[in-house]
């Protein structure tokens, strides 16, 4: 019914405009630029009536007390290089002074060190936001650590730091989590971790909390909590992190959480990049207004340029090439792009779009190259689909999660289903002048399957289907 009164009003509104611009033009036709500037003015309105809620409403958030207790304690990596790491929580009721306390495990040495604190109010409640950083870490050593506020502690943690080497290093790539209350994350990555414990950290590529609200909040960290102590978590912005409004603005809980952001800005942008291993890991925000990623490219350029490792790999929220339309995301793609192909960059690691896609870059002569583009989601939430046919696979009505593995000149990328089924496999071998793409899944079925569409709906995208398997010749 409300959408039947919306496209009666919009009707009636357009029809007054045009009754109007008729008038002005009959008394003067050389008054016709008014008209016009009439009709612009509500159309424009029209149009904002519409998508008011999508561009500017904020929902009120749910009233919220938090205990004195420090909690939802969470491991990042620092600003300090490989062997930086910092950890972030939250407490409520009244906070004099954090500090984080922490001892190599074996010694006899115990270190504390005090903490940052912001008091953070919203229209829900109040509560500390809480950071600190650790002094020098060995690798290969282990460590156990608690925080503080005032005179109430954590439970402890331990973490172990990478090997001194070089060569190998793996993690697990997570796209939008986005989950409801009370949602199944929490069982998904549990999964996760008891397959692959030995990664060396997680990386998020936003919507990481389904709203930025405390309830929303307490969901996304009850999704990780027996990991996020232990495993560094890398976590981009995604547009789900964001207050609406005539700017955009990250919400301020973010940053606090995951702290590196607060060093890391350049210019308003919300970006970090770190040298890990033999790599360059690189989180970009492209969430953020246009008249921003004008500065966004410059820092960008800039980190690849200074970058010497051998591997490149860059994350973001949207898609760089849209898998919900050609016209979609052009702005995210006309700043970077050129710079991901310039600079060489190896995988751009994506979401936002609910669905699982891999495109690689193609050679004149159509040979797969790089960079790989993946998008994935780790959503209950399911999306519709527009087939690019720049792709090379695709997947649907399943939630998924990547294992990505480093060793010396060879990067594999295994992406698996919720029940960890093989998806998908690539492999990127370097070359001396060229990187060697080798897709090991065209054995595998494409899982293509929309049951939610309605029946004019799902006709239209059973056609597409049977177009794209035809034009990639897949029975």
């Amino acid at each position: 019914m409300e959408k039947k009164k919306k496209k009666s009003f919009i009707w009636r509104l357009i029809a007054f405009a045009l009754i109007v611009f008729a008038i002005i033009c009959r008394i003067r036709w050389k008054t016709w630029l008014w008209g016009l500037l009439v009709l612009s003015l509500l159309s424009l309105g029209t149009l904002c009536k519409i998508r008011w809620h999508v561009w500017f409403s904020n929902l009120p958030e749910i009233r919220y007390t938090l205990s004195d207790v420090p909690q939802r304690v969470l491991l990042t990596f620092g600003n300090e290089g490989e062997r930086s790491r910092r950890v972030s929580w939250v407490c409520g009721g009244v906070s004099k002074q954090a500090s984080l306390e922490y001892t190599e495990i074996g010694s006899q040495d115990t270190l504390r060190t005090p903490a940052s604190s912001r008091f953070i109010r919203t229209l829900g409640g109040y509560s500390y936001a809480n950071w600190a950083k650790f002094g020098t870490l060995s690798y290969g050593r282990s460590y156990a650590y608690r925080v503080w506020n005032d005179h109430r502690s954590s439970a402890w943690y331990t973490f172990t730091m990478q090997p001194d080497s070089t060569d190998h290093f793996s993690f697990v790539f997570i796209g939008d989590v986005q989950d409801t209350l009370h949602g199944k994350t929490r069982a998904f990555m549990e999964n996760i971790r008891h397959h692959y414990p030995a990664v060396d950290f997680y990386m998020f590529v936003g919507d990481f909390a389904e709203r930025p609200m405390n309830c929303y909040w307490e969901e996304a960290y009850r999704s990780v909590d027996s990991i996020a102590p232990s495993k560094p978590l890398l976590v981009s912005p995604g547009n789900h992190e964001y207050l609406k409004g005539l700017t955009r603005v990250l919400e301020k809980r973010f940053a606090y959480t995951f702290s590196y952001l607060l060093e890391s800005r350049y210019k308003g942008n919300n970006v970090y990049a770190l040298d890990y291993r033999d790599a360059t890991l690189i989180t970009l925000d492209s969430n953020r207004d246009p008249w921003f990623m004008f500065s966004q490219r410059e820092w960008l350029e800039q980190t690849l340029q200074n970058s010497r490792k051998k591997w490149k790999i860059v994350m973001l929220h949207h898609p760089v090439y849209s898998i919900k339309g050609k016209m979609k995301n052009l702005p995210v793609r006309w700043m970077f792009d050129d710079l991901f192909r310039k600079y060489g960059v190896d995988l751009v690691l994506q979401g936002h779009e609910h669905n699982y896609a891999r495109m690689t870059a193609k050679t004149p002569d159509g040979t797969m190259t790089t960079p790989l583009y993946l998008v994935s989601h780790a959503s209950p939430k399911n999306y519709s689909l527009a087939f690019d046919q720049r792709y090379d696979r695709f997947g649907t009505n399943h939630r998924f999660y990547q294992l990505i593995d480093v060793v010396s000149d060879t990067l594999r990328l295994n992406t698996y289903l919720e029940n960890d089924s093989l998806y998908d496999r690539v492999v990127l071998i370097k070359q001396p002048n060229r990187v060697e793409v080798k897709d090991e899944a065209t054995h595998i079925p494409e899982q293509l399957e929309m049951p939610w569409l309605t029946v004019k709906k799902a006709k239209k995208y059973t056609q597409a289907v049977r177009e794209w398997k035809a034009s990639k010749q897949i029975k």
